[in-house]
């Protein structure tokens, strides 16, 4: 049962998000003139993908913003949106075709993340192995900024290992993802499965869940508060690294189920036997994350976030019905009101 200082608290989110809204946008038209001065046509299409197509990732987690303390807000928030505004160009690399070793192309590539919450660490040469690479500085410059930032958050030493574990593992996750329709997912499978993650997760969960961004950014706003203890940040980590990450990227598949399954594209719900086997893991992973969200420092910010997720996907239309039904009515009943308020306030939004 959702209690009422939850409630308040997702209100609260809500009516934050939306003054957040205006200073992401600023920092992704920051980043439109570089990425249009790429001179190779296949780097440039990828960073125009990044910052027009895949733009409302960055949008979506500015949420994170409402858990840094206001002084440090604007900071964390440009932080947040130079790192997405990297993996979401990097993932459009990976789905562009590559010579060579694809999986060993993507590694290198993605080690650009971990490097961008690395401040005074030597930096790769990411594009080493790709067929591409004249890029005018775009991913150096996405990686300087995200430094300069998170250099500058008063916390940074408290979060700063778990934000650079994190980010390693998306930039694996994303990378052992992409290989994984060459290979049937053998590769992604014994990836995940030598991961550090506690127990009572498939392996596919475990990958999903670190192979998306959501930690490292929980983890930055964190940074944000100079009382940020080094347990708070363990705290957070554990709410987001498996459950509510491998929630985000679970729920993001069924969105995109259809255009996946025409495209041949790898999805994780292709691993559960049926829409109610998914609607099972699904629920599953929800009760998990609200266990360790109860846990975590500002744990009715996190509670807000992590219903905002829910219905951020479950209002989309683009999820098949078949998948979207039985998923939708076994998180409402895992997540209580606040999801159920979240969805209805989304559902509005998209129809102003």
């Amino acid at each position: 049962m959702t209690s009422a200082r939850d409630a308040g608290a997702l209100l609260w989110a809500l009516a934050a998000y939306q003054r957040l809204l205006p200073a992401v946008r600023r920092e992704q038209r920051r980043w439109l003139t570089p990425a249009t001065a790429i001179p190779d046509p296949s780097l440039r299409a990828a960073a125009w993908e990044a910052l027009q197509e895949k733009g409302g990732n960055a949008e979506a987690t500015a949420v994170f913003g409402i858990l840094a303390p206001r002084p440090h807000r604007a900071t964390a928030v440009r932080a947040m949106t130079a790192l997405q505004t990297a993996v979401d160009y990097l993932d459009s690399l990976g789905e562009q075709a590559s010579a060579g070793d694809p999986l060993a192309d993507g590694l290198l590539l993605h080690r650009a993340l971990e490097e961008a919450v690395s401040p005074g660490s030597p930096t790769s040469d990411w594009y080493r192995l790709h067929p591409h690479r004249e890029d005018n500085g775009y991913l150096l410059a996405l990686v300087r900024a995200c430094r300069q930032e998170v250099s500058a958050l008063p916390g940074w030493g408290a979060v700063a290992r778990l934000a650079r574990g994190a980010a390693r593992r998306c930039g694996e996750g994303q990378s052992q993802t992409h290989a994984a329709m060459s290979d049937g997912g053998v590769g992604l499978r014994a990836w995940a499965e030598a991961l550090d993650a506690p127990s009572g997760y498939l392996w596919w969960e475990i990958a999903a869940g670190a192979s998306s961004s959501v930690a490292i950014h929980a983890l930055i706003a964190a940074a944000a508060d100079p009382q940020t203890a080094p347990h708070e940040a363990e705290l957070i980590e554990a709410a987001y690294f498996p459950p509510i990450g491998a929630l985000t990227v679970l729920l993001d598949d069924m969105v995109d189920l259809e255009r996946d399954r025409a495209a041949g594209e790898h999805n994780y719900l292709g691993y559960c036997s049926g829409p109610e086997a998914a609607a099972d893991r699904l629920a599953l992973l929800a009760e998990r994350a609200r266990e360790e969200v109860a846990s975590a420092p500002r744990r009715h910010r996190h509670a807000a976030i992590l219903a905002g997720v829910a219905g951020f996907y479950l209002a989309s239309p683009r999820a098949p019905a078949d998948y979207a039904v039985p998923i939708r009515r076994r998180l409402l009943t895992s997540l209580g009101s606040s999801a159920r308020l979240a969805l209805a306030a989304v559902r509005l939004r998209r129809r102003d």
